[in-house]
């Protein structure tokens, strides 16, 4: 007997096999490729306590993929671990393992893989567009090492909504901003120096993603140094000089205020061929830039003047340094004055003065007026642009002419000394 199948039952019997095929061991996948994300593998995912997608994570019970993948849209890449954990950022020179590695189901998706116990499914974001710097008025000068002491250390703003242009607006009274670790302001007088790679600068900004706000560590600068006139008093600029405590570009009288401006240097130095000023509160005067003298960059003398912060006041060791479009003749000081004979630069010390009797100061003093103070001494000195010192006795050593540099208070055309110099004379009777 021949027994037949009714084509109704053999489709039951093959829904049967498609059920038991159904009910194996689930077989865990990959997410499919999507527009927005490619995968990249499986890879280790901490080494020696460094993550290597360490910019933003978050963990939850409902993670799936997609989940990750939208948390992580700001960032180039995105992975996820021990089934319920997801992190974003940069996973360059991460190692690669086997697939198989990755094993662990997805919290909110069983039927998707997770990574494992230190091992992580790592994703592309295909949508994602970098940061950059914003291209703002001020010059962009890159990103900088800002470890140790701060390189733009003044007036510090901590914002989560911060961008470059919030920071441009904070620093307005400076010459450099800079922004920092998403969410922090720096301003500053001076450039910043150690410059690192641009994508070492790598945080988006908390008020505007698109935008870049350094990192640990790492600071976009913006920014420039403030030109100085072309003319001042009088004065013409002639450019910012190396200027050190143990060699000095301009030898003659020195001025120290907080208030300090271009214009009181300049006064201050009348006379005198060049002015500088230095370190925002200091001016220096001379006839002659030494000859060990070293111009650099104007971007080097930035520091702003203390009396007048919409001009600059050189920098620490760098001088801004103004001239007379025409020199001034040297000045000379009389052979002999008062019944009294020039002798010649002498050195000074506070602690044992070269004349040790009479002492007067003037700011209009003259060789003249030294020698009518100390009529009767043996000696006279002038010091300093403004000291009259009178002895019987002379101690210490001569010194070159060229140490006494200072213009008389109240005669440019003579020489005053200098700082711990005189210039001397002796009676004609000793």
């Amino acid at each position: 007997m021949v027994t037949t199948r009714s084509a109704s039952g053999l489709r039951a019997v093959s829904l049967l096999c498609l059920v038991a095929a159904a009910q194996a061991a689930p077989n865990l996948s990959y997410k499919r490729q999507a527009p927005s994300f490619t995968r990249d593998g499986c890879f280790v995912s901490n080494t020696n306590g460094q993550r290597v997608l360490s910019k933003a994570s978050y963990a939850g019970d409902a993670m799936t993929v997609e989940s990750c993948a939208a948390f992580c849209s700001k960032y180039p890449q995105f992975g996820l671990e021990y089934g319920r954990e997801c992190y974003c950022g940069d996973a360059s020179g991460a190692e690669p393992v086997s697939d198989a590695e990755c094993s662990f189901p997805c919290a909110g998706n069983p039927d998707e893989k997770c990574g494992a116990g230190n091992r992580a499914d790592i994703y592309t974001n295909n949508l994602y567009t970098p940061s950059t710097p914003a291209i703002l008025d001020a010059p962009y000068l890159g990103c900088f090492v800002d470890e140790g002491a701060r390189v733009l250390p003044d007036n510090l703003l901590g914002d989560d909504a911060m961008t470059a242009q919030k920071c441009a607006t904070h620093c307005a009274d400076y010459s450099y901003f800079g922004v920092e670790y998403g969410r922090e302001c720096w301003c500053g007088n001076s450039p910043p120096k150690k410059e690192a790679s641009e994508s070492e600068c790598s945080f988006p900004c908390g008020g505007d993603d698109t935008q870049l706000c350094g990192a640990g560590g790492r600071i976009n600068v913006w920014g420039s140094p403030k030109a100085s006139p072309e003319a001042v008093g009088g004065y013409e600029y002639t450019g910012c000089y190396i200027d050190k405590l143990d060699l000095r570009t301009l030898k003659g009288k020195v001025s120290r205020e907080s208030g300090m401006t271009l214009e009181k240097c300049a006064t201050f130095c009348q006379g005198y061929n060049h002015f500088g000023a230095t370190f925002g509160t200091q001016c220096f005067c001379g006839n002659d830039i030494e000859e060990t003298a070293v111009e650099v960059a104007q971007a080097e003398c930035s520091m702003r003047c203390g009396g007048d912060y919409d001009n600059v006041c050189g920098d620490a060791n760098r001088l801004n340094i103004f001239s007379t479009p025409q020199c001034q003749p040297d000045p000379k000081n009389p052979a002999t004055v008062g019944g009294f004979a020039y002798v010649s630069c002498w050195k000074d010390d506070r602690d044992a003065r070269a004349l040790d009797g009479k002492v007067e100061r003037s700011s209009t003093m003259t060789v003249e007026k030294c020698s009518a103070i100390c009529a009767g001494f043996g000696y006279f000195g002038v010091s300093d642009s403004a000291s009259c010192f009178c002895g019987n006795e002379l101690a210490g050593a001569a010194a070159p002419a060229s140490e006494c540099s200072q213009l008389c208070g109240g005669d440019s055309t003579q020489w005053c000394g200098g700082d711990l110099r005189l210039n001397v004379y002796a009676s004609n009777s000793t």
